[in-house]
């Protein structure tokens, strides 16, 4: 998959975001099909919460939310036909972060696999249906981080 990046010129974050961009693009490219765009967006709290309120009927400002356009089939559309958007909210982000003892840049590595597994198709209404998505955001992830940080990404 390929990936899109932007934020407001003011989002907090920005910067860090941005130096994150080239991690962010490779992560994506071990994903099929090489052609889709996943657009992912930096957004404040602010912008978040209104996401959340609309999209989730919930209060506050998440972490990241992801909204998928292929359906049931990855593989419908043309090559370049977009996949998904991806919304991450940095103040949330560093917090999650903070709490895991972690980098920024992993945990955003995190945030970024946890998406695109949803555009993939994967989800954790249940037990099982999360621990499969989590061994595959954890494979996606092995080759950028360590071993200790991937599971203090999950703790």
């Amino acid at each position: 998959m390929k990936i899109l990046t932007g934020s407001h010129p003011l989002v907090a974050g920005r910067t860090e975001f941005n130096r994150a961009a080239p991690w962010m693009r490779k992560l994506a490219s071990r994903l099929p099909p090489g052609e889709a765009v996943v657009e992912v967006t930096l957004v404040g709290r602010g912008r978040m919460a209104f996401l959340n309120r609309a999209y989730r009927g919930r209060r506050g400002a998440a972490e990241i939310l992801t909204f998928s356009y292929a359906g049931e089939d990855i593989n419908s559309g043309g090559p370049d036909d977009p996949r998904g958007e991806i919304f991450l909210c940095w103040p949330a982000l560093v917090d999650g972060a903070r709490r895991r003892g972690v980098s920024n840049r992993a945990y955003l590595l995190r945030l970024l696999a946890h998406g695109l597994c949803h555009i993939r198709g994967f989800t954790h209404g249940s037990a099982e249906e999360e621990r499969i998505m989590e061994k595959e955001e954890e494979k996606l992830l092995s080759p950028f981080l360590p071993g200790m940080q991937i599971g203090k990404l999950f703790a």
